[in-house]
């Protein structure tokens, strides 16, 4: 008995020695951050604005979508092999036959796409939110494109749809709507129901597979005595594993309170029994400070060795309270060996880490959504580029003065709900530069061209060539606010043709200067810090661009502003 009871405790010994070996801790006993090394990556693995990420894999390649609300081309479609590295090969709706987003309000649009793959036809279901409300899918055999026109599902309620494909060849929808009788205001349900995938119809009846009210204020797992955490419960997506339905969907709004749970069943319509560790993953317990906040809307995917993944939205937050960058996409780990996945498993459990090991034998991909570099010597326009709205004129070309993208200087301002002159890039980094070089010439006190930093409408900074008392000058223009107009911020005389503008962002400071000898950096005298003013909180559901824009401010214009190229690129 001693020899065994001896064993017992050096077996127990060499366990926890081993898990002490494997991750440092603290004097508490809590996991450190892991350092990044040649075995880990960095999350967020899609920065920037990339919220409400959904994935599927077909054979050795993973595609993964995200929302895109009212920027076109809609729903950004992104490809890896190794779950780390992605690069951008299209978007799905490119065409604007498929989407109209003319009068289209800031963070409306495009909400929360789902993206699956059978018996070789890629769909992507979404809802878009504006004049025309609905729930509808596009088809590909190829996910960069061409994608059909929308299959309009009539009768299907609410937001964020999500497909699932059965063993038996049946299709099911399942999305999120409001509950008629509602306990209160972000009472949600959700619903699955047959799709026929030849005729684009529902079938049968209806089935309430969740309806939050069933636990409010009663102190269950998933509303913790706490009735927020049971707000907007949405981003629904069913799976089959080992003969079970499992229902993972999102909770507690897209703010601090989000988090994801599950839920499964041996039948599809229920009901489902509550996994008892929920929820499976969530910052919403940790400082608003914590470098990633907001976990929730996910997807789950596996790789072709039977390895578990998750990725969701998160932020990370610029001093705690305050965003710029917007929603990113981040993925983890996942244990799916028993009964329930396990997020995160060998690590901080339920948890989100900026540094994670990587994937295990999965092959090598590149990466494309860091840094970026258009000469504009191509016939397209370069993947990166995002317009505000559906553009309905080609009021831009890359022929007409070859190595130049020469833009059109029309009336619409990029402070109205229109198509602007505009073409911005997702910023992705708290610390970058982004540059650009142009050849312009005002006519008139209305027209401008040069750089903007855009959140929405109402909150922008432009850097732009204009004329005043018939003089070309370079202004700093910040409009900060739906009650505000556009205020001058700084403003410098200049002589020369062309001329290279820059904004240099440390955090929430924003440097502008320019340069027209090619070496030699001027200085704006009063950077833009977003912490002085309301910059942050504009866009809603987006985060902030960069890009190159030109405008005639309301007047008549033939000019045209054009553009030898554009940099962006990460200051480490």
């Amino acid at each position: 008995m001693k020899v065994k009871k001896i064993l017992s405790v050096l077996i127990l010994f060499i366990s926890f020695y081993s898990i002490a070996i494997a991750q440092k801790v603290d004097a508490k006993g809590e996991i450190l951050d892991l350092e990044e090394n040649e075995n880990t990556f960095r999350n967020p693995i899609i920065p920037g604005f990339n919220p409400d990420p959904s994935i599927c894999r077909v054979g050795d390649d993973f595609y993964l979508v995200t929302s895109s609300f009212e920027y076109f081309p809609g729903v950004p479609i992104y490809h890896s092999t190794d779950l780390v590295n992605w690069e951008l090969i299209g978007h799905v709706l490119s065409r604007p036959s498929q989407l109209n987003l003319d009068t289209t309000k800031d963070s409306a649009g495009i909400y929360a796409p789902t993206i699956r793959y059978n018996n070789g036809t890629f769909y992507m279901v979404t809802t878009v939110v504006g004049p025309k409300f609905g729930n509808f899918i596009v088809t590909a055999k190829d996910p960069s494109g061409p994608w059909s026109e929308p299959h309009w599902i009539n009768g299907a309620p609410g937001i964020d749809p999500s497909l699932f494909f059965d063993e038996d060849g049946k299709v099911y929808m399942s999305g999120n709507m409001p509950s008629k009788e509602k306990l209160w205001k972000a009472h949600n349900l959700l619903w699955l129901q047959e799709l026929d995938v030849n005729t684009w119809q529902l079938l049968g009846e209806r089935t309430i597979i969740l309806n939050a009210a069933d636990y409010y204020q009663k102190g269950t797992l998933l509303d913790r005595d706490n009735n927020n955490y049971l707000n907007s419960i949405e981003a629904s997506h069913v799976y089959k594993k080992n003969g079970y339905y499992y229902h993972m969907f999102a909770m507690g709004g897209t703010g601090h309170n989000h988090a994801v749970t599950i839920t499964r069943s041996k039948n599809i319509y229920g009901p489902y029994e509550l996994d008892p560790s929920s929820p499976i993953l969530t910052h919403r317990d940790l400082s608003s400070t914590h470098p990633i906040t907001t976990t929730g809307h996910a997807d789950l995917v596996d790789t072709p060795e039977g390895d578990w993944w998750i990725v969701y939205l998160g932020k990370r937050p610029n001093d705690g309270l305050r965003f710029m960058l917007g929603r990113e996409t981040f993925i983890s780990p996942v244990d799916w060996s028993g009964t329930w996945p396990i997020v995160n498993p060998d690590r901080k459990v339920g948890r989100s880490e900026l540094i994670q090991i990587k994937p295990k034998n999965l092959k090598p991909s590149k990466n494309t959504v860091n840094d970026f570099r258009d000469d504009f010597t191509e016939s397209k326009l370069n993947l990166h580029w995002t317009f505000k709205r559906t553009p309905r004129s080609e009021w831009w070309s890359l022929n007409e003065r070859k190595g130049f993208l020469r833009m059109k200087t029309r009336p619409n301002k990029i402070s109205e709900i229109t198509n602007p002159s505009y073409l911005g890039k997702r910023l992705a980094h708290f610390n970058f530069s982004a540059s650009t070089e142009l050849d312009f010439k005002p006519n008139s006190e209305y027209e401008e061209a040069g750089l903007v930093i855009e959140r929405d409408i109402n909150y922008h900074v432009k850097f732009v060539i204009a004329k005043v008392n018939e003089k070309k000058v370079l202004r700093l223009v910040l409009r900060n606010g739906p009650d505000n107009q556009d205020e001058v911020i700084d403003q410098a005389i200049i002589t020369k043709g062309d001329i290279i503008l820059k904004v240099t962002g440390e955090g929430f400071l924003y440097t502008f200067s320019y340069s027209t000898n090619r070496k030699d950096w001027i200085e704006m005298k009063k950077p833009i810090d977003c912490r002085d003013n309301n910059f942050y909180k504009g866009g809603k559901w987006t985060g902030a661009f960069v890009g190159i824009y030109t405008s005639s401010n309301g007047s008549q214009s033939n000019n045209n502003a054009d553009f030898d190229w554009f940099e962006y690129k990460e200051n480490k």
